[in-house]
C-alpha cells in the first residue's frame, strides 16, 4: 500500500512515474526516507502524550531527530524537482499543468 501511495503522490504532484509500486523496483533513498517520515508523523499524531514528542523535538533526540532529518531530505529533493520544473517552464513554450504550479 505504501508503494502505491508514494507512486500516486509523485505521479500527480511532480508528473514523475516512479514505478515504485512494482515489487521488483528497488527502493531508493527518497522512498525509504519518505516512508520513515510518514511513519514517524503517524506515530507522533497517535501519541497519547504530546509532551513526550514535544520534549524530544526540543532536545532534538530520538524519533524527532530522525523525523527532522527525513523531512530535510524529502524537502531538498522536492525543492530540486520544483527548481528543475521552473527551469523547464522557462525554456519551453508548451504549457503543461503540474499540481505544484497551480
Amino acid at each position: 500500500m505504501r508503494r502505491l501511495s508514494f507512486d500516486i503522490i509523485f505521479k500527480f504532484s511532480f508528473e514523475i512515474d516512479t514505478e515504485y509500486f512494482i515489487p521488483s523496483f528497488p527502493e531508493s533513498k527518497l522512498t525509504g526516507t519518505f516512508d520513515l517520515a510518514s511513519k514517524l508523523s503517524v506515530q507522533r499524531a497517535m501519541s497519547s502524550l504530546p509532551l513526550i514528542w514535544k520534549l524530544k523535538q526540543l532536545l532534538n533526540i530520538g524519533s524527532e531527530k530522525k523525523l527532522k532529518e527525513a523531512i530535510r531530505v524529502v524537502d531538498n529533493v522536492v525543492m530540486e524537482m520544483i527548481g528543475q520544473r521552473r527551469r523547464e517552464i522557462a525554456t519551453t513554450t508548451t504549457e503543461r499543468l503540474w499540481l505544484l504550479t497551480l
